[in-house]
């Protein structure tokens, strides 16, 4: 055979070997999304009461998990580095904005599946800026010392 073809099939080769690879892939995942997704999907249309409660089980975990990874790095923090005031207001802003965000979530998906937009999309946008300014007072509380302001202090 001659270099041109050989370089030729080379490449054929090469091209082959890669759309091999990417339909394996495709697959693959198709594979891994359906042996996810089934289970749960069948799950879930079997047995709604326990699947909700596995769901919301879940998800407590994960907010529990989150709050004591969030507690053990800030115990772990040095105590002389400058950082933002942890006071008892910005704790509560930041609850307090959590519940708003859950809320307005709760607010939007009945009032769009009841598909009220005349009252949805107003109240979403109430929603929203109600969220900016909880996280805007909270920064400022956040930054409030009791002597004013102070700005922070740049390692260099």
């Amino acid at each position: 055979m001659n270099e041109g073809l050989r370089s030729l099939l080379r490449a054929w080769r090469s091209g082959a070997r890669n759309a091999g690879f990417f339909v394996l892939l495709v697959a693959g995942s198709a594979a891994a999304g359906i042996a996810i997704a089934w289970p749960l999907w069948y799950f879930a249309t079997t047995a709604r009461g326990p699947y909700t409660a596995c769901v919301l089980g879940l998800a407590a975990a994960g907010v529990v998990f989150l709050s004591i990874r969030a507690l053990v790095r800030s115990r772990k923090a040095s105590p002389d580095t400058p950082g933002p005031r942890r006071s008892a207001l910005t704790w509560l802003l930041a609850i307090l904005q959590a519940v708003v965000f859950l809320g307005g979530l709760y607010l939007a998906a009945v009032l769009l599946s009841h598909g009220i937009w005349l009252f949805a999309i107003p109240l979403l946008l109430i929603w929203l800026g109600l969220l900016v300014l909880l996280g805007l007072a909270r920064r400022a509380a956040k930054a409030w010392r009791p002597g004013g302001i102070v700005p922070r202090i740049k390692k260099e």
